[in-house]
């Protein structure tokens, strides 16, 4: 058998490809399917200073020599402004996140301790709104490989986790084509153009709807949270809350540990660090670890039945869900 395929997902695509080896699988053109990400730190340069020559529009941003926070700070911008926040309220993201990194012994910020809001805000910027606190930082060569296969072909005594249900979806490629977007919705987007929600809405529903599963049915929730405004926006996407108060979650202390709706276990990356390329596979195996009991940092108050993973790609471009059970 020969098949090829490029996912154009960026940092969502790991999640995608999850979903084609699952069709695969269920179309008889596979039995086994081995996803594998991987990423050399070497290669690159820190995603802080970074040019978002790759994520950038040629013609009108790439001249201006954007760096990837600087195009992701518009974003945080107009999130604060539509609904009345300020930086104070994005310190509660990677202070929440933080009390999970503490309690990994691989997050790369742990050795920090926990954080406070004065601490984030004394922090220097990087992109206005965004400081350095609020931004994540490479994790540094991180690599993992999940086998999929049908649940006929898991053997006794196998700890197999199962993919209930997954989505992917698409808005545009770079920022400056979402600007000029007037006519492409997915339910629950709101109204073209915006910066203050993201394909994941489409991803979830089709997650949900494939899986059977609500938002509250998931335990745990493994996000892809570059810089501390897409927190909340990807929490309000996946229906934890109304646009504009996913903030509320953070600050009330659901996300975090002993919260109701804890998130990000392994630090996510504002504090376990983005795994550069490889950006979903960290997160994938924080949820099949805690699905397993056997993660390496901290777990929920409650053994985890159901787990979320989401994965984002691009400026605000792509994005993919997963839904994960302990039994099938």
């Amino acid at each position: 058998m020969v098949f090829t395929s490029e996912m154009t997902l960026h940092g969502a695509g790991l999640t995608g490809s999850l979903g084609v080896a699952s069709e695969m699988i269920r179309a008889g053109r596979a039995e086994y399917v081995v996803c594998l990400q991987s990423d050399a730190t070497e290669l690159f340069v820190d995603a802080l200073a970074m040019g978002a020559q790759a994520d950038a529009d040629p013609q009108y941003e790439v001249p201006y020599g954007p760096t990837i926070p600087a195009l992701y700070g518009q974003a945080a911008s107009r999130y604060l402004h539509e609904f009345g926040l300020a930086e104070a309220d994005l310190a509660q993201v990677p202070i929440a996140n933080q009390k999970w990194g503490v309690r990994h012994p691989r997050a790369v910020k742990a050795r920090f301790g926990e954080i406070d809001v004065e601490q984030v805000l004394a922090s220097p910027y990087v992109a206005s709104p965004l400081r350095l606190w609020m931004c994540s930082r490479w994790a540094g060569g991180t690599a993992g490989a999940v086998v999929l296969t049908a649940p006929d072909n898991v053997r006794p005594g196998q700890d197999a986790v199962y993919l209930q249900g997954y989505g992917t979806a698409t808005t545009h490629e770079y920022l400056t084509d979402r600007m000029n977007m007037k006519d492409l919705r997915f339910a629950g987007m709101g109204a073209m153009p915006n910066l203050t929600s993201t394909a994941t809405v489409e991803a979830a529903r089709q997650a949900y709807a494939m899986s059977g599963l609500t938002p509250s049915d998931a335990d745990v929730r493994e996000l892809s949270v570059n810089f501390a405004h897409m927190g909340p926006i990807i929490m309000e996407d996946l229906g934890y809350a109304e646009k504009g108060r996913g903030i509320d979650l953070y600050r009330e202390g659901r996300t975090a540990p002993g919260g109701d709706l804890p998130t990000d276990t392994n630090g996510g990356w504002l504090s376990f660090g983005q795994p550069g390329i490889s950006c979903n596979m960290d997160a994938i195996v924080e949820a099949v670890r805690q699905l397993r009991g056997t993660a390496l940092g901290a777990k929920p108050a409650r053994d985890p039945e159901v787990a979320l993973v989401q994965g984002s790609g691009g400026m605000l471009a792509a994005a993919g869900v997963l839904l994960l059970t302990k039994t099938a």
